[in-house]
Formats: structure tokens, sequence, C-alpha cells
């Protein structure tokens, strides 16, 4: 069995490199469109919230902040209040941050490797500024769409995480005191700045792999043989590679519980990204079980809130959506470079 995976692999990266070499100006152009949508929809939308984030996990704020909400985790979840601030951050803060702070709670031994792993299922979720800013004003031109995203997703994260607690017990061990070096804020940036640069990069590559099944007629194939219009092909792409909603046409409201469903898998693309920010030590194997079900758990909420939530009447005729295409690649190239400089003066300091 080694050795067949071993030739899959081998014929398929052998194809991938091909299709590079047969195809250099689709997949240039589509690592160009990678890289703009990098830097005006996911670093402005992540980055803050993933630094902010951090800094409450460091500084112990998080378990403060969980404090208050002691009754909702003890008796409805039945869950340790430590996995219940970092549940809380992952919803506001994007995608990656909740299994990374999983993770160091595991590298610190504060969770054994079943609660971690349990805890990972539910622990995700892309975070109200990127539903609202990639999804609800870019593509609908409306806040509105990006809130009810945003709650349909919660609200299944919510339902995983109760189900997993009432039938399986989580256990935290004694917080060990541990003190960072540096600055607080100096190795929160760091590590957000490599958190964005592992989903960056990912996506980048994601996006040069569809630009070769789109040039071969992968894609064209799957569409003509489902009979998908331009945005059907679109939300498969999404199951792919989450920022591929943006290639979304119109205002395609009848199209949002799939939409939702893609945004709480999230793309085998970021599924790639949490391998690479994860810890050794932690599977991902009840999250791969239980995201599927999430996915749908959010496209049911989706069709229960969108009548409540939002009025295609008035999104469509009260937001102008060119008036959406800011540019902020100015502004995140200063970031990258912040970010680089942090880190040089930091790694300067330690050498002294």
């Amino acid at each position: 069995m080694k050795k067949i995976s071993s030739f899959v692999l081998c014929a398929v990266l052998t194809a991938l490199a091909a299709g590079f070499a047969l195809y250099p100006a689709e997949v240039s152009y589509a690592v160009r469109e990678a890289a703009e949508r990098c830097l005006n929809i996911l670093i402005p939308s992540l980055f803050a919230f993933m630094t902010a984030a951090s800094m409450l996990a460091e500084s112990g704020c998080a378990d403060m902040i969980a404090k208050p909400f002691r009754p909702v985790s003890h008796y409805v979840f039945r869950m340790p209040e430590k996995i219940f601030s970092a549940m809380l951050l992952s919803f506001i803060a994007g995608y990656p941050v909740g299994i990374r702070l999983i993770s160091d709670m595991l590298d610190r031994e504060e969770l054994d490797s079943r609660t971690a792993r349990l805890s990972a299922s539910f622990c995700y979720c892309g975070g109200p500024a990127f539903y609202s800013g990639a999804v609800g004003l870019a593509i609908f031109g409306s806040r509105q769409v990006g809130l009810l995203i945003f709650l349909s997703v919660l609200l299944a994260d919510i339902c995983i995480a109760f189900i997993v607690c009432r039938f399986s017990e989580l256990n935290v061990q004694k917080s060990v005191s541990h003190k960072s070096k540096g600055s607080l804020l100096v190795n929160s940036v760091n590590s957000a700045g490599r958190s964005m640069a592992a989903v960056c990069l990912t996506a980048v590559f994601f996006s040069a792999v569809m630009a070769v099944g789109e040039a071969c007629g992968l894609f064209a194939g799957i569409s003509r043989i489902f009979g998908l219009s331009h945005n059907g092909i679109t939300i498969v792409k999404s199951f792919i590679e989450i920022t591929s909603l943006a290639g979304l046409k119109g205002s395609p409201y009848r199209l949002l519980p799939v939409i939702c469903a893609a945004c709480s898998f999230g793309g085998i693309c970021v599924i790639m990204q949490l391998f690479s920010l994860k810890s050794q030590k932690l599977s991902l194997l009840s999250f791969i079980e239980l995201r599927p079900l999430a996915a749908v758990l959010s496209a049911v909420f989706c069709k229960i809130l969108q009548p409540h939530l939002v009025d295609e009447a008035v999104s469509a005729i009260s937001v102008n959506k060119s008036l959406l295409n800011i540019n902020n690649f100015g502004a995140s190239i200063c970031l990258i470079l912040m970010i680089f400089l942090l880190n040089f003066k930091k790694t300067l300091v330690f050498s002294d």
C-alpha cells in the first residue's frame, strides 16, 4: 500500500508540474489574481483579528473573558472554561486561529491528545470580518448577508460543540505558568504574520492548481456533466479554495445556503493550511469527520434565517458594489514589511 500511495503521489505531482509547464500564462494570471485577493481581502480581514486573538491567549485575558460565561460553558455545554475561551476566539478571529490555540494548549500539556482532537472539531470559523468583507460586501454589497453567513456557520459550530461535549468528557490540566520572551505585541504580530503567510501562500498555490484544472478542461467537463452554470462551478471551486467565491456573478441570493455550507467547510485549501499550522501532536480526525455535518447544518440555518435577515429587494438597490472595490494593496505591503522588520529586530536582539 505504501508503494501504491507513493506511486499515485508521484503521478499526481508529475502531472501537476507538467501542467504548470504547459499553461504558464494561465498559472501566472491565477497566481497574480490570488495574490491580489490575499492583499485586498484576506490580510485586511484576518490579520488584526488573528493578532488580537494571539494577544488575548498569551496574556491570559481570554480566560477572564470566558469567566462570565461559566454557567453556559459548565451547565449547557459541559465544557472547560479554557476550551470555551478558545472556541469564542475562534468564532471571531478567522479559520486557523482556533486550531492554533488548541495546538498551543496541547504543546503546553494543558490538554491531552483526545481532548485536543475533539476540541478542534468545533473551534473553527471564518470570522465576521471575513464573511462580511470577502462575501457580504464584495459579492452582494450587503453587510446583512455577511451577518447571515456568520450566524449560520456559528450556530452550526455551536451544535457540533454541544454534541461533542455532551457525548464526550473534555479534560483540562492545571495551567502551567509560562512567560513568553520579548514583547507581547511583537510576539503576537509575528505569530499572526507567520499564520497569514501560511494562509496566503497556500491560497496562491491552490489557485495555481485550479488554473491548471481550468486550462485542461477539468472544470468545463464537470460543468457539462452536471449542467452547472458559471456560479455553480464557482461554488464547486469554493469547496477547494474558499476565496473563489469572489468569482460569483450578480447577486445569487438563491445560492446563499450553499455558500454558507462552503464557508462552514472552509475548503480543502484552508484544511491544508491547518495541517501546516497545527501541532504535530494534534490529530484532525474528528475535525474532518464532523466538518461535512457542520456544512449541512449551516445551510439549514441559512435557509431558516434568510427570510428574516436579508431583504433582497432593498439590498439590490441600496448598495452600489462598484463602490466596494477598495484597494488595500499598499496597506498590506506596508504591513508585511512591518512584520519583517519586527522579526528581523527581534532576531538581532536575541543574537546579541
